[in-house]
């Protein structure tokens, strides 16, 4: 009976003598490894939030390259088709087609771009009017969304910038944009109205910030 204790105890002494080797190879071998629940950043728009390199003389908000640009830009209303087309761009390979009713007044708003603003003079965009006919766009700057819906309220910026036939680069001051709400918010929304009656085809492309007076590519 003794013997049979002394082997049990033997035995188990054995198995916790594994466990334990196995544990410290184990410990050793992911010890470089970083946890999982580091990798994953729980808002990937907050990488967006960084300050812009200060040689950065012109930054991208969207130049309508992937897929992923495209579905940046949330429908607001109208009767419209959004494509990636590789006619009428101005930088990079492709730029947004909005394909849209005639007589449909459309609206597309996008939150997905850097927030800091700091430094840059002018927002500047892209707009050919496949029309004969010239146009209108109306770009509103909002500071207040959430998941579901975008607040009029806090769309304090609002004007309409006359589309030609053709090509056509629109130049907002920041400061302009600035002055409307009593200084620059940091949660910014961009809106884009076009009209009913107005240009089928229209074509958006480098959406930009720059530090430079007046336009520029």
């Amino acid at each position: 009976m003794k013997m049979l204790n002394k082997r049990k105890t033997s035995n188990v002494l054995i198995l916790i003598n594994l466990a334990l080797a196995l544990f410290i190879i184990v410990r050793a071998g992911s010890a470089d490894i970083e946890p999982i629940g580091r990798l994953a950043s729980p808002l990937a728009i907050t990488v967006l939030d960084q300050p812009a390199p200060v040689f950065s003389d012109t930054l991208i908000l969207n130049d309508f390259e992937k897929i992923n640009d495209m579905m940046n830009m949330y429908d607001q209303g109208g009767e419209y088709t959004l494509d990636l087309s590789g006619d009428h761009h101005t930088h990079g390979n492709s730029a947004l087609l909005i394909d849209k009713e005639l007589e449909s007044n459309i609206e597309l708003a996008t939150v997905h771009f850097p927030r800091q603003w700091k430094g840059y003079v002018a927002l500047e965009l892209d707009v050919y009017n496949d029309s004969d006919n010239g146009g209108t766009v109306w770009i509103r700057v909002g500071s207040q969304y959430d998941a579901r819906r975008f607040y009029d309220r806090s769309q304090k910026f609002a004007k309409a910038y006359p589309l030609t036939p053709g090509e056509n680069t629109i130049s907002i001051p920041i400061h302009d944009i600035a002055e409307a709400f009593g200084k620059l918010p940091l949660r910014k929304s961009l809106h884009f109205n076009f009209p009913a009656g107005e240009g089928k085809q229209i074509y958006l492309d480098f959406m930009r910030l720059v530090r430079h007076d007046g336009t520029g590519k």
